[in-house]
């Protein structure tokens, strides 16, 4: 069938009618002649003749054929064969399976329901003589079947199954899926999802050959408004007992009054918060309890439930240490920084899980002595004034767990020749930008993770003042392979980079973080940046280990002989719970990735799948994978020149004989 790649264009073929309305439609009016005498002419109004008739039709009908052809040519024709789809009497044998995601986002929005009815609907459409399997995944495959003439069985599998409160992972069960079809013939693969963009985002899709077919079929309904408790983290109130700060999104377009319930002990609490639309913001408690106590926080029920509740362990957080080291002889300029630094830590903000202890020293620092006693160090262009022995303590700190927070001074050349020398970095000095700092244009922030923590938290809005931020000057570098950059700027040059150093994190940014280097420190995004690299880095100090659904617990808190699989252990974490093992409490809720109500590009997800496949496929969810489509414009170029070339020959012709009728 015919089929166009720009079919708006066609609109075209339309105004193909208007200079033939025009024609018809006018009148010519009597031709007035001038006479040297009008005594004997009496006088009269001029009269309209009739409608004008077409006149060489032929030419006519060459140019608006010329004028069709291009029209056509541009809307991008061509020839694809009738698609095979889910049809009854479809000739071509073919092996199916259904791949169905049941992970936590399925139980919201409607999509397990949804994804039911379709599957009812789609495997009624194929013939009886068709093998179907079955694959249903969550964070791992949860249920298989390798392709059956039994449709009782396939239908009667996936009726027993209900989501999980896991996260889902589509690459293996499309891998698995692959595995069931092995070589069979018509290899076509059915993916139910809600094709949920945190989900589906990810470099574990397996590749898959141009000889099988897979069909991408949508459920469930984004746009019901749903609210939910990205976090929740409890500390010491100074006046006594415990705080609580849960951080709460509204995920809807709308503004919304959303009351937050918490349970401690029987007794029950109550937060009524205006949220705008999109807006997150932290919802505070102050309860009596201390450290050991178990409480619930609750939403109103929504479009998700899974993330309306929100399970935790009510143990107070212990100060964050950290260590601002300055070259204070060599860069005095550098106590502003520092002062900057400490400033912002040490403030105490609502919603802030971390309580930071901040001190100063100069280059001089034993850092050997500082290994399991300080978090942190904030060095201010310090490392290329370190000793030989400094630089090996560094890295024993770093490799026992420490964080690094490196800035550049002076010599910033010289400070990742040493990082490199001692095997602390991958990143290799290429210069410094042009400062524009006495005037030009200020260098921004162009591009900002969308996978790391920064990239949760500088989302849309909030991202605004970032990208806004002014940087007079900053040094440029390569980072290596195993570096993660967490910024670039719009020229494409890393501005911040973390790398993983044994259990410990190096992060190292390309301007110095005060005044002279960028107007950061002056914007609402330097407390949140700064605070949410070192909390990314550190991880969670308050000894409450946070797990999501379906993560098995680690061997170092199980007892001698145990394994994390054993059903007694295995069980702690498939529901959200709050537990205490080996003295350390632990608490478990439903992975907030699955509370993202945003669809992936379904396009993008068929080109990574076939990616190293010979031909990628580019058609929908309801199209086969042909390869036998041919494109057509050329032939309509081709027709187009043609008619021009006869439009040309016989205009000229019939000049040529009007102006002989003329002369004669």
């Amino acid at each position: 069938m015919l089929s166009f790649l720009n079919p708006a264009l066609l609109f075209g073929l339309a105004g193909l009618a208007i200079p033939i309305v025009i024609h018809l439609v006018n009148r010519q009016r009597a031709e007035p002649l001038r006479f040297s005498s009008i005594r004997f002419i009496k006088r009269t109004t001029l009269q309209q003749k009739n409608r004008r008739s077409l006149t060489d039709l032929l030419l006519l009908l060459l140019r608006l054929a010329f004028l069709a052809a291009v029209i056509i040519a541009l809307a991008g024709p061509r020839w694809e064969p009738e698609p095979e789809g889910l049809q009854p009497g479809n000739e071509i044998e073919e092996t199916v399976i259904f791949v169905v995601d049941a992970s936590s986002s399925l139980s919201g929005w409607g999509g397990w329901e949804e994804s039911m009815s379709t599957f009812r609907t789609q495997l009624a459409a194929f013939p009886d003589d068709t093998e179907v399997g079955l694959v249903v995944f969550g964070k791992g495959v949860l249920a298989e079947l390798a392709p059956t003439l039994n449709r009782s069985l396939v239908e009667n599998t996936l009726l027993t199954m209900y989501p999980e409160q896991t996260e889902g992972v589509p690459g293996l069960g499309i891998k698995r899926a692959l595995e069931l079809l092995g070589s069979a013939p018509g290899r076509r693969i059915v993916v139910l999802s809600d094709f949920q963009l945190s989900t589906w985002q990810s470099d574990m899709l397996p590749d898959i050959d141009s000889g099988t077919r897979i069909d991408f079929v949508g459920v469930g309904n984004f746009d019901q408004p749903n609210f939910s408790i990205l976090s929740v983290d409890s500390f010491a109130s100074r006046e006594g007992g415990t705080r609580l700060v849960a951080r709460v999104k509204n995920d809807s377009p709308e503004p919304a009054e959303i009351p937050v319930r918490l349970q401690v002990r029987g007794a029950e609490l109550e937060e009524v918060n205006r949220f705008s639309p999109g807006q997150i913001q932290p919802v505070a408690f102050k309860v009596a309890e201390g450290s050991g106590t178990e409480g619930r926080l609750f939403l109103p029920e929504d479009a998700y439930l899974e993330d309306n509740e929100y399970r935790l362990w009510m143990g107070p957080t212990p100060s964050t240490n950290v260590l601002v080291v300055i070259p204070v002889e060599a860069e005095p300029e550098k106590l502003d920084e520092a002062d900057f630094v400490s400033k912002a830590l040490s403030v105490e903000i609502l919603g802030g899980a971390n309580q930071y202890f901040v001190s100063g020293s100069d280059v001089s620092v034993d850092i050997g002595a500082l290994i399991g006693k300080v978090d942190a160090l904030y060095l201010a262009g310090s490392v290329p004034y370190f000793s030989e022995e400094q630089m090996e303590d560094l890295q024993r700190y770093l490799e026992a767990g420490g964080t690094a927070f490196v800035t550049p001074g002076k010599m910033a050349a010289k400070q990742h020749q040493k990082l490199r020398e001692h095997g602390l970095s991958e990143m290799t000095y290429v210069g410094r930008s042009k400062s524009t700092v006495e005037g030009g244009v200020p260098h921004h922030v162009g591009w900002i993770n969308p996978d790391s923590d920064l990239g949760k938290l500088f989302d849309e809005e909030a991202a605004v003042d970032l990208y806004q931020m002014r940087i007079y000057r900053y040094t440029r570098f390569r980072a290596g392979e195993g570096a993660e950059v967490l910024l670039r700027s719009e020229d494409g040059d890393p501005l911040f980079v973390r790398e993983r150093i044994g259990k410990g994190t190096l992060l190292t940014s390309a301007w110095s973080w005060d005044a002279r280097s960028s107007d950061l420190p002056l914007r609402f995004s330097f407390l949140p940046l700064l605070r949410e690299s070192l909390v990314g880095a550190m991880g969670d100090k308050e000894g409450t280990i946070r797990l999501k659904c379906g993560d098995l617990l680690s061997p170092e808190y199980l007892p001698e002989g145990a394994s994390p699989s054993d059903s007694e252990y295995y069980l702690l974490t498939v529901e959200p719970n709050v537990f205490v093992l080996n003295n350390t409490p632990f608490e478990v809720n439903v992975s907030r990735v699955e509370s993202v109500s945003q669809r992936a590009v379904l396009s993008d997800l068929r080109a990574q799948l076939f990616q190293n496949a010979k031909i990628v496929s580019t058609l929908e969810s309801d199209s086969a994978l042909d390869l036998n489509i041919r494109s057509l414009w050329l032939y309509f170029v081709m027709a187009a020149t043609l008619l021009y070339l006869i439009e040309t020959i016989l205009s000229g012709y019939i000049d040529s004989r009007s102006s002989h009728e003329a002369h004669a």
